[in-house]
């Protein structure tokens, strides 16, 4: 079956990690306590099954693990992690080369998605890579964190395609890479070389590649 979409992850897919690490020294040394807490909690989250409410229990661990009402740990988690945090974005550049790859995509007929466990559409607008994609998703909808199913057949939903006809590009093994292929997605791996035994379709560093495995996979499956 041909690839007919391509979804990407953002956190450290279409933008390097280091950079976001980078800015975020500041924010994290007057926030210590939070980031590592929060971190935590979300480890947890990925592990649990089944959740009913994500969002209620992000707030309920996080104000176990903080020692504070459940209020004030919503709030937290609202501003200070959805909005403080993240507008350390501001400035920083996607890899070189996404526009472009993503675009070359589009106008060879695929469809364009994207998912990420925090909040997508300001994300992407801080990227200056709004507008370039059919359908954008935020993993926390479906109920679940990656590597779970859930937000990965929500992605596939909210394309319009089965999973085995689309691509998931994401630069975490575990959370991106497995997570894909369990529901039967292809899927991409940004790094430098593969994992060992990796089950990704391609491991790739530069888009540009990954247009070209794309433009290549659809040549060969489809040789008319």
């Amino acid at each position: 079956m041909p690839i007919e979409a391509v979804a990407f992850d953002i956190d450290g897919t279409l933008y390097p990690n280091r950079s976001m690490y980078l800015r975020s020294i500041p924010f994290a040394l007057t926030h210590l306590r939070l980031v590592r807490a929060y971190s935590r909690i979300r480890k947890h989250v990925r592990k649990r099954r089944p959740v009913t409410d994500l969002q209620s229990l992000e707030r309920r661990l996080l104000a176990h693990e903080m020692g504070i009402g459940e209020a004030e740990a919503a709030h937290m988690i609202d501003v200070a992690i959805h909005e403080r945090w993240e507008a350390v974005l501001n400035g920083v550049r996607p890899y070189p080369h996404v526009r472009t790859a993503i675009e070359r995509m589009k106008a060879g007929g695929l469809q364009m998605g994207v998912s990420s466990d925090f909040p997508v559409d300001r994300k992407l607008k801080r990227l200056g890579l709004d507008g370039l994609f059919e359908c954008s998703l935020w993993s926390e909808e479906s109920g679940y964190l990656k590597p779970h199913p859930e937000p990965f057949r929500a992605l596939a939903e909210c394309i319009g395609l089965e999973p085995s006809s689309i691509l998931y590009v994401g630069n975490s093994y575990e959370y991106d890479v497995i997570g894909a292929k369990a529901v039967g997605m292809r899927a991409a791996h940004l790094r430098r070389r593969p994992v060992r035994n990796s089950v990704a379709d391609v491991t790739f560093r530069d888009f540009r590649r990954l247009a070209e495995w794309v433009e290549e996979t659809n040549r060969a499956e489809n040789p008319s």
